[in-house]
């Protein structure tokens, strides 16, 4: 915009935050500058499929694309919210959270459900949380297993705190985070998303325990780069098969508990305890339990490989994760396995695993860097001559956590 806003030019300027975010902002709210500015990343899981749930370890990055937040103090009770990707907006009282409506009585729509989740979950703590005007866009591309929900969720997070002055620590955040998605939007999904988003650092690998909360950090070198494959399918987690086959392994973790008191979740059982059971579970119940528990063992491996700068082991590892997703946990697809395939073949790819919950999405490969343009051009040619949808090949870089930009 040629007329933006005098003071909006200067925090362009002096920030070096994204131009869209402020004409985004002046458009929804005219002759109103923001008093707070969010970054908050998507991430990609490198291995740890389908195990946070279970109290499991997983590989995490944050990456190096985002929702950027811009915000206000609004009127006492209302929260306007601007999605600008969508060009939709929407506004809802904060006395009004549990109905999940807006002002006028539309039920929220989905995007606009995470913010309005996160005001819920901090006013069930008790923690002040005011009205606010809030535009934000990002490029973390949705539905795509990057945790773009998780994003948007631990911006406004970060932006409440902010404006309101109190102060919680990452790890509860993160928790708030995982609340919203369990118990506001009704998606059993673990806490790996939220608390990568916050805890993740730049050029560096994230190792998260997921019952202890325990975490560390490796380096990344710059002799391979992580490479997003996206094969442009989508999938609802509400709706799909992922339900189902968490509930499947859930009920074998139940199973054993019956017998074995020390059996809390699916981390607390060996692969000879599991055959044990075979017998009395069903297959998909087996199966899906099998993937898990091996899973687990993967990433201690994993995580030690990487520390060691062991590409090939990590990509070996990765590569096995994808088969027991595929095989076990049943949970690829069609555009996943030609996805796979495609960038397996290239001999700069170590190895690749889908990110996310499955059925659609993307693959995450790891690649030598010397060979990575190559490989987009290759992988992104042979999937495309795959089917009907056109992938979207990409370099993501390990990236800070979410945070108040300054």
């Amino acid at each position: 915009m040629t007329d933006a806003h005098p003071k909006l030019k200067a925090m362009a300027a002096a920030h070096q935050l994204p131009r869209p975010l402020l004409d985004a902002f002046q458009a929804a709210f005219p002759d109103q500058s923001p008093d707070v500015f969010v970054r908050a990343p998507g991430r990609v899981n490198l291995l740890g499929g389908h195990v946070d749930n279970h109290g499991g370890p997983v590989i995490n990055i944050a990456i190096n694309r985002e929702i950027w937040l811009a915000a206000n103090y609004g009127t006492a009770e209302l929260v306007n919210l601007h999605a600008a990707d969508m060009n939709a907006s929407v506004t809802l009282n904060l006395n009004n959270l549990d109905n999940r409506q807006d002002v006028v009585g539309d039920n929220l729509p989905r995007w606009a459900q995470y913010p309005a989740g996160i005001a819920w979950a901090l006013r069930r703590r008790h923690l002040k949380v005011n009205g606010i005007n809030a535009a934000f866009l990002g490029n973390v591309t949705m539905r795509a297993g990057l945790s773009s929900s998780a994003a948007v969720e631990e911006a406004f997070a970060v932006a409440w705190q902010a404006l309101e002055s109190w102060k919680l620590d990452r790890k509860e955040l993160a928790l708030i985070g995982n609340e919203v998605e369990r118990e506001y939007m009704g998606i059993g999904s673990g806490i790996q998303d939220q608390y990568t988003c916050l805890h993740a650092r730049q050029d560096h690998v994230l190792w998260l325990d997921c019952r202890s909360l325990e975490h560390r950090h490796t380096m990344l070198p710059d002799s391979v780069k992580i490479v997003v494959c996206d094969t442009n399918t989508r999938r609802e987690l509400i709706g799909s098969g992922y339900k189902g086959r968490a509930q499947d392994a859930h009920a074998v973790a139940h199973t054993i508990s019956l017998v074995d008191q020390d059996v809390k979740t699916l981390r607390d059982v060996s692969l000879e305890r599991l055959i044990e059971f075979e017998s009395v579970l069903t297959a998909d119940q087996f199966r899906r339990a099998r993937h898990v528990i091996t899973e687990i063992a993967r990433v201690e491996q994993g995580f030690d490989a990487i520390d060691r700068d062991d590409y090939e082991t990590f990509g070996a590892i990765m590569n096995q994760s994808y088969h027991s997703a595929r095989n076990d946990y049943g949970s690829s697809s069609p555009a996943l396995d030609a996805m796979w395939e495609s960038a397996t073949v290239h001999p700069g790819c170590y190895g690749a695993r889908y990110s996310g919950g499955g059925e659609a999405g993307a693959v995450v490969a790891l690649v030598a860097a010397d060979t990575v343009d190559d490989f987009i051009a290759k992988t992104t040619e042979r999937y495309n001559q795959c089917g009907d949808c056109a992938g979207e090949v990409f370099v993501v870089d390990p990236a800070q956590g979410a945070g108040v930009f300054v």
